[in-house]
């Protein structure tokens, strides 16, 4: 009976440690938007998205600490925010970089794998 058990622990942890994982994104994804909030309201008060973080009153780190914050580029029209896995969600190897664009208007978003591969449907499902 303790083999049976220890054998169906062994088969569902993985999967298991996968969908925390997986759960764990929604917390870079509110970050993300948090700083697109946080941009448009800079952006109506001055001629230029925000280059940093600071700008923004903003916190580098999610509220965790699992993603690390940055804004890549910046200027009147566009900017670009990353949200980099750290720590034990490093471990989260589909989405180890997610990314919020907004170019003239348009918001585009994605994210990539631990080789730099795109997953923009695994990182941000519809």
């Amino acid at each position: 009976m303790l083999a049976i058990l220890a054998v169906l622990a062994a088969l569902s942890l993985p999967g298991f440690r996968a969908h925390i994982l997986k759960g764990r994104r929604a917390e870079a994804r509110d970050a993300l938007h948090a700083v697109q909030l946080a941009q448009e309201r800079f952006r109506s008060r001055s001629p230029r998205y925000a280059a940093t973080l600071e700008e923004l009153a903003l916190a580098n780190t999610t509220r965790s600490g699992l993603y690390r914050l940055r804004i890549v580029q910046a200027d009147a029209t566009r900017y670009l925010v990353e949200a980099i896995a750290q720590g034990s969600q490093t471990s989260d190897h589909p989405c180890q970089l997610l990314t919020l664009r907004v170019e003239a208007g348009s918001v585009q978003t994605s994210g990539s794998d631990a080789r730099g591969g795109e997953q923009a449907q695994a990182c941000w499902p519809q």
